[in-house]
């Protein structure tokens, strides 16, 4: 939400109507709690040559939990990083053009 309001910025009210939409349904917000961060640090350790930033760290975290395969982020090497059981993430924001 952070990103997208901050891409966001040139209007207000399109923040607004963005934050309306998730606030009917429009998207699921997945909360990343205090047990999540012994995953964070590891896939951290894991992909620091890339770096791997918190936001891709929790998305992989958070797809894990609720075994979500497709996600949307801005990110372009989002492709590299991995499940916990080895399986890609497809971030259909680079496959669907």
């Amino acid at each position: 939400m952070t990103e997208v309001t901050h891409m966001l910025d040139f209007n207000v009210q399109t923040q607004i109507d963005f934050l309306t939409w998730i606030n009917r349904g429009g998207v699921i917000i997945g909360n990343i709690e205090s047990e999540d961060l012994n995953r964070i640090i590891e896939l951290s350790k894991k992909y620091s040559d890339i770096p791997m930033a918190l936001a891709d760290a929790s998305l992989v975290v958070l797809s894990e939990k609720r075994q979500i395969k497709e996600i949307i982020t801005i990110d372009s090497d989002y492709y590299i990083y991995r499940t916990i059981n080895k399986e890609m993430i497809v971030n259909i924001f680079q496959t669907k053009k």
